[in-house]
């Protein structure tokens, strides 16, 4: 018998090859397609002639080898890039060096090792065998170098920034006003890789779909967030989380996958940019790359087959509670894999979004579609691309209703949804706008072909808006939200004919969540005008809202106008969210790896109001996380407040540090630092 007395899987050179070196687990963790090498020591001399290694790998619940979960490999080259094989390198007495190629299509996940060798001498008839097994799991990952793998992407820098990247930014706020939100994805943490594979099992997601990133990509969107069934985070948009953690608490993946592979239950609590931010994480430990993408202005729970629509009373006043949701935002998924399953050309940025909306097949899922598909209006390609060409292709008409509830449409607004798509930059922390990506230019002949094809497919019928009379009064509304929390909005109104003209204008400011849902009426204004006269201007300072709405609120402005002569009705609506206040992150020099070292946490109020009750939240890749410090006093309007924490890394090389302050009156002010980690 050929018995293995030893054998070295070459970890350190192995995963350096193969860019898994940051993985926390001390496993040998390898990309699919690609070679790597291991070192037999056998109790005796390795015969050529007469002894045969055999590498058997095996994985899944019920592996065998008809189903492509027990793998044997032999000492036989193959050009098939799917192949496994062997060849050997090196073989000096008892000890052999194996060089071992994995099938770029491999079943991605947890494997265990045989070893089997069969000796047949020369002058004997007789056949001995052994197996060994190796005591630790390996761990098989897609592979973005490997050009035959599915989810081959071309350039270093991509690969780098959507595989390898462990920290980003996502675009939150308003069209008007961004807010970037630093995230630390962290995914070679442990929990990561474990939670990944551990959610496909809880899928149910089969042996062999598990070598296809379009399968993998669509069990864990439906797994983040699985209403029927746990997922890894509960959604609430309720404005109370004293049952759990408040969405804009976190500021990591790990944390979050940690706690739900304790309970294996929902975290609470997330929303669509915690959903998109730990599906990203999941992608990337497994190899697929991926990001988050923010639409300002985005339709929700709608597949285009018919328009938004908006309510007013016949006194001017909106009737929200009838107005089907656009949200300020709405973060969702990339993640790039051929499409063989699809027409040439449809390969690249597929679109996925873990927020339950649509209920299909009786599980929440949308996606992963095509990003071309849906520019193209390609809706009948499936994989739900109808709800996201809804969020970015988002039409509004606005209703007039009586005191019996009858309907007139006066007003549609058109292309109000899909405004400003961004991402994060390749190797940047800029933001990227992609909205040519997902659609043609607004107004283009390009553009109206594309949704006429969508309407067509969707069955789209709007209802025809007739003039009660002559428009020819124009009106244009403008605000914005100034560095110290002012708001400032104006309605602007010229009257084009000669005749004179009334019109009775209403404008309100409604504090409101992210998804449009009002809390309660700040300010509102009522004006008779003889056109023309001065514009209507609304100023809502700071001191007026901050203290009575939820910190995670913002101001959703109504404005409407009737001409008395004529009947004609104009309706706007904005959202308009506060420019945060600025946070430092500060520190000296280098910090030797596993030592403690000080960060300087600097925040200046730059609102015209003070922020009472704050928490400061910290981590970072690799980092020791620093939770609900409290500051010590209220933070007057333009004051700075210091706070120093000492942390510490597990890891070598440039960490990224992300503190985020939440208070009372707001949340989601967030800074970024660094620090280069080195070995003692």
């Amino acid at each position: 018998e050929l018995k293995p007395k030893s054998v070295d899987l070459l970890r350190t050179v192995n995963r350096e090859g193969h860019h898994t070196k940051a993985f926390n687990l001390p496993n040998l963790i390898i990309r699919r397609g690609q070679e790597f090498d291991i070192i037999i020591l056998f109790e005796r001399n390795y015969i050529k002639i007469e002894d045969e290694i055999i590498l058997k790998f095996v994985t899944g619940s019920r592996p065998q080898q008809s189903k492509s979960t027990v793998i044997p490999v032999y000492n036989k080259e193959s050009k098939d890039a799917n192949d496994w094989w062997y060849k050997v390198m090196d073989d000096a007495g008892k000890q052999v060096t194996l060089r071992v190629k994995s099938g770029a299509n491999a079943i991605i996940g947890r494997y265990q090792l045989f070893i089997d060798t069969v000796h047949k001498g020369q002058n004997s008839k007789e056949i001995e065998k052994f197996r060994y097994k190796h005591p630790d799991d390996i761990y098989l990952l897609f592979n973005p170098w490997c050009e035959n793998d599915m989810v081959f992407i071309d350039k270093e820098e991509n690969r780098q920034e959507y595989v390898l990247n462990q920290t980003g930014r996502i675009w939150l706020g308003s069209a008007n006003k961004f807010c970037v939100r630093p995230w630390n994805y962290d995914q070679f943490e442990d929990v990561c890789i474990i939670a990944a594979l551990a959610l496909l099992d809880k899928s149910e997601l089969g042996d062999a779909a598990r070598r296809n990133p379009i399968f993998i990509t669509r069990a864990i969107g439906r797994s983040v967030t699985n209403e029927q069934d746990a997922g890894v985070m509960t959604g609430n948009w309720s404005g109370k989380y004293d049952d759990g953690v408040a969405p804009f608490t976190w500021n990591g993946s790990a944390a979050i996958l940690e706690e739900y592979l304790k309970k294996r239950k929902g975290v609470k609590f997330g929303q669509c940019w915690n959903f998109a931010a730990v599906a990203t994480t999941l992608l990337r430990a497994m190899g697929i790359p991926a990001r988050c993408v923010t639409s300002y202005k985005a339709a929700h729970d709608s597949d285009f087959s018919s328009a938004l629509d908006s309510h007013w009373s016949t006194s001017n006043k909106p009737k929200i509670n009838l107005d089907d949701a656009l949200w300020d935002y709405h973060v969702w998924n990339e993640a790039w894999f051929t499409r063989p399953d699809l027409p040439n050309g449809h390969g690249g940025w597929q679109a996925f979004d873990p927020t339950p909306q649509e209920c299909n097949e009786g599980v929440f899922t949308c996606g992963p579609a095509s990003v071309k598909a849906i520019k193209e209006g390609e809706l009948y390609l499936g994989f739900e691309s109808k709800f996201i060409f809804a969020e970015v292709n988002a039409d509004r008409i606005n209703w007039e209703v009586d005191n019996e509830g009858n309907m007139v449409p006066f007003q549609m607004d058109k292309q109000i949804g899909g405004l400003n798509i961004s991402t994060k930059s390749v190797s940047s922390d800029e933001r990227e706008d992609i909205t040519n990506t997902y659609k043609y230019p607004h107004g283009s002949s390009d553009s109206k072909k594309i949704v006429e094809k969508a309407s067509k497919s969707t069955f789209r019928c709007d209802p025809k808006i007739t003039p009660i009379g002559k428009e020819d009064v124009e009106f244009r509304f403008q605000g914005e939200s100034q560095k110290s929390g002012d708001i400032k909005v104006t309605l602007k109104i010229k009257n084009d004919s000669s005749e004179g003209r009334v019109a009775d204008v209403y404008i309100c400011m409604v504090q409101s969540f992210y998804t449009g849902v009002p809390l309660n009426m700040v300010l509102a204004k009522t004006n008779t005008m003889s056109i023309p006269e001065s514009d209507v201007t609304m100023v809502l300072k700071c001191s007026e809202y901050i203290n009575c709405q939820d910190g995670d609120a913002h101001v959703n402005v109504y404005a409407t106008a009737k001409v008395r002569e004529t009947g004609q009705r104009f309706a706007a609506r904005d959202s308009f969210w506060l420019e945060k206040p600025t946070v430092e992150v500060k520190t000296e020099g280098n910090a030797k790896l596993g030592e403690s070292f000080e960060a300087v946490v600097v925040l200046v109020n730059t609102l015209s109001a003070p922020l009472t009750n704050g928490i400061i939240n910290i981590e970072g890749p690799g980092l020791s996380r620093v939770v609900d410090i409290k500051t010590k006093k209220s933070i007057g309007p333009g004051e700075e407040y210091r706070e120093t924490v000492k942390l510490s890394s597990k890891r070598v090389g440039r960490a990224e540090i992300i503190a985020n302050f939440h208070c009372k009156q707001i949340t989601d002010v967030c800074g970024v630092g660094s620090i280069e980690i080195v070995n003692k």
